[in-house]
This record gives C-alpha cells, sequence and structure tokens, in this order.
C-alpha cells in the first residue's frame, strides 16, 4: 500500500482526538500511525511490506474476531436453555 506519511496521526490519538467508530477506521488509523511511527519500514518506492503484513494480519484477526461474533448471535446460548432450580 503506497500511502503519504501523517506528521500528527500519532500524537492526535495519544491525546485522544481520534475517535473510530469502525472496523474500516480502525485499520485505517492503525496503518497510517504504524507509517508515522515507523518512517524506516517505507521503502524508496513508497511502499512499505512490513506494514502491509500487519494490514494483512489485522484483517484476518478481524475477521475472525467477526465470525465468531455472528456464530454467537446466531446459536442459542446454553444457559438460556437451562432453568436452574429454585431453592
Amino acid at each position: 500500500m503506497n500511502i503519504e506519511l501523517p506528521q500528527k496521526n500519532a500524537a492526535n490519538w495519544r491525546s485522544g482526538s481520534r475517535q473510530v467508530g469502525t472496523y474500516a477506521e480502525l485499520q485505517r488509523q492503525l496503518h497510517l500511525d504504524l507509517l508515522a511511527q515507523h518512517p524506516e519500514w517505507v521503502d524508496a518506492d513508497g511502499n512499505s511490506p512490513t506494514c502491509d503484513s500487519y494490514d494483512r494480519r489485522l484483517s484476518e484477526l478481524i475477521s475472525s474476531f467477526q465470525l465468531a461474533t455472528r456464530e454467537s448471535i446466531a446459536q442459542p446460548n446454553d444457559q438460556q436453555k437451562y432453568t436452574s432450580p429454585k431453592q
């Protein structure tokens, strides 16, 4: 991914002025912050294989989380199936 390096993203995030609402926004913000914090990861052509690798891994984790969430919503909770005896 060829992206211009942001200079203030990390500082904005630390100051709390940046709110992230979606996974896509989170991915974008993390990508920009990694590039800002690690300019040595950017090749002469503007690409960053290291950051791209982190992006892919984050995408995998988000996909796994979303799948697990959908599955837990689709399946009834075992605790709801059984009622505990009242004492």
